[in-house]
């Protein structure tokens, strides 16, 4: 309620009130004569009986002698009371309650209302203030704050916002509600603690915008630090879920003003974390790096040298089990699956080969086959390292399904085999060397 509604208010309130008392005073006014009429009459009267009736004239006759002056005062003045009490209860009920709609603020008070409050400039260009309204938390009042409050509880509030509770089917109640066209909506600051803190779930929620990098907004340049520098370090949520921080440009490593939007470059946070091992039949979709290894010694006898086929225990050697080297993936985000695939390769007849290949389903690669690797050795069973790596495109919510596979160089009888050793020596055919598959997933929005 501003000031010039205030004091208009408490001019009608004063100019009713005077109108009471001089009410008032015409009643007593009223009595009064009508007191004066009483006693000249009860004089007459007096006057007449006592010559009638051989009294003395000093009202001590027959009992029909005229009231005392004091009782005629006081019955006067009851009438006065009377009418000046009917009319100050009715002054009263017509008075507002002072935490009612149009009432005014009290300080120290609770303060109810049905409707909202509305405060507006009363211009359209106002004169550059520190708010409408100013809730000032130090012990002085004015534009300048004053002494620190020395507050008793763990936290003094200068404002406080409380939203109804919230009923099961909604709405949401909203403690603090700012808004603003291209501003800032809310604006925390503190000397040296928390400008902003989510104080009891913890919850920070953003929404969603168009997916891909931000567009560039403009920075702040910050003169509080040394040596002056841009510090646009913005977080934003895009429609896919991913987090992106924008970096400003730098010259020798310090912060400088965007020259041309956007400036700086939005880099999108890459999530971490191994996948998950999902339950027979469920994709693993956590994290962003995959991996699937086995110590068995795989073996393939026999191949056309074209068909690719899945690595498996070698069974010629009483190894049963597999395949083991497969993932399946759902990758929460776009990305570049960084595929990787090791083995130790030989073959039991020398001069035939061993391809390698990295499956991925669905792909449009011949037989799904995305990369492959030819290793070969000059002798039987030389093992010969092989290191096969693919960058490979996945999209987010897509399930993917990834093999190791192999085959011979060319159609052939002869068993190729993956894994040396066994390490240590004589601990059996399942500690040998690693085979492993490995996906790495790299954001790519």
């Amino acid at each position: 309620m501003s000031k010039t509604k205030t004091t208009v208010g408490l001019s009608l309130e004063v100019a009713r009130l005077a109108g009471l008392v001089e009410e008032q005073q015409r009643l007593i006014e009223e009595q009064r004569n009508r007191l004066q009429a009483l006693e000249v009459r009860g004089s007459r009267v007096s006057e007449a009986n006592g010559q009638e009736n051989g009294n003395d004239g000093n009202g001590e006759g027959n009992g029909k002698s005229r009231h005392s002056r004091r009782e005629l005062l006081r019955l006067a003045g009851i009438a006065a009371a009377g009418a000046a009490g009917a009319a100050g209860v009715t002054a009263l009920q017509a008075l507002p309650a002072a935490a009612a709609n149009g009432a005014s603020v009290l300080i120290g008070q609770a303060n109810d209302g049905t409707a909202s409050t509305v405060l507006n400039p009363g211009t359209a260009t106002p004169t550059a203030v520190q708010g409408l309204l100013d809730v000032d938390g130090s012990v002085t009042s004015g534009s300048t704050p004053g002494l620190a409050v020395s507050a008793t509880a763990n936290f003094f509030r200068a404002v406080r916002g409380i939203a109804p509770n919230t009923p099961a089917s909604g709405p949401s109640g909203v403690g603090v509600w700012g808004t603003s066209d291209a501003g800032a909506g809310v604006v925390g600051s503190s000397g040296t603690g928390v400008d902003f803190w989510a104080f009891n779930s913890g919850r920070v929620m953003q929404s969603a915008q168009p997916a891909g990098a931000p567009a560039y907004q403009g920075g702040v340049y910050d003169t509080t630090i040394t040596p002056n520098a841009w510090t646009d370090f913005e977080m934003v949520r895009d429609g896919n879920g991913i987090l992106w921080v924008f970096l400003p440009p730098s010259v020798n490593g310090a912060n400088v003003a965007p020259s041309v939007a956007p400036g700086g470059t939005w880099i999108p946070l890459q999530p971490g974390g191994i996948g998950a091992n999902g339950a027979p039949g469920v994709p693993d979709n956590a994290g962003a790096l995959f991996s699937a290894v086995t110590t068995k010694l795989l073996g393939k006898q026999g191949s056309d040298g074209a068909t690719f086929v899945d690595m498996m225990p070698d069974a010629t050697q009483g190894l049963s089990g597999g395949p083991d080297l497969v993932i399946n993936i759902t990758p929460a985000f776009n990305c570049l699956a960084l595929l990787t695939l090791n083995a130790d390769l030989y073959t039991n007849i020398a001069g035939v080969n061993q391809d390698i290949g990295i499956y991925v389903s669905p792909s449009s690669a011949t037989q799904n086959i995305v990369a492959w690797k030819e290793s070969g050795g000059a002798v039987a069973n030389g093992p010969n390292a092989a290191f096969l790596q693919v960058v490979y495109p996945m999209t987010r919510g897509t399930t993917y399904n990834v093999r190791a596979k192999w085959k011979s160089n060319a159609a052939t009888s002869a068993t190729i085999r993956a894994g040396a050793g066994p390490f240590p020596a004589g601990s059996g055919l399942s500690n040998v060397s690693p085979t492993r598959l490995t996906a790495q997933l790299i954001i790519n929005p």
